[in-house]
């Protein structure tokens, strides 16, 4: 009965120990992420691609998830544009926090504990424009935030490639009158 009692306290004592180490594991892996995708096209698509500057059409993005609904309620071409990211997770805010003739950031707003800029960067060169598009976010979420942070940076990683993957064909379909 006595080593009955030692072998339960000991393996309720590694369990709780087991725990505790988890929590502190998790608790200290870095909460903040970053993803992005380069791209090269021709200079003569650069006139098609900067209507993408404009966030509004980003849907055209996203198309090949019908899960993803985005809808912008105020001016999406301009600083400050409002608008609104239906994703199996909940709502997300989206605002375009900054806008050039070269970029375009939005900032993404899953709740209090969630923020993402992401970002369409044009680098026109000698007979080449170099797409970028990058991902860069945060979550304050007491204990799991890390864990949660790696999470995301896996899944903006593939959606960011996404992304790029539907804008170059967009873009093939317009070179050749498709679109």
């Amino acid at each position: 009965m006595q080593v009955m009692t030692a072998t339960i306290f000991r393996t309720f004592t590694f369990s709780i120990v087991l725990i505790f180490g988890l929590v502190v594991v998790t608790a200290l892996l870095p909460s903040d992420y970053r993803a992005q995708t380069t791209q090269r096209i021709t200079s003569d698509d650069l006139q098609k691609i900067k209507t993408y500057l404009d966030a509004e059409h980003w849907q055209g993005l996203l198309t090949p998830q019908a899960d993803l609904q985005l809808t912008f309620l105020t001016n999406a071409s301009q600083v400050g544009g409002y608008g609104e990211l239906q994703h199996p997770w909940g709502l997300a805010e989206v605002t375009v926090l900054s806008l050039s003739q070269q970029h375009v950031t939005i900032q993404l707003r899953f709740n209090a504990e969630h923020v993402a800029h992401i970002e369409l960067l044009l680098r026109p060169q000698a007979d080449v424009v170099e797409v970028q598009l990058s991902a860069k976010g945060e979550n304050h979420t007491p204990l799991v935030g890390g864990l949660y942070a790696r999470f995301a940076a896996y899944y903006a990683e593939q959606q960011l490639k996404l992304m790029m993957n539907q804008l170059i064909s967009q873009l093939k379909l317009h070179t050749q009158g498709a679109v």
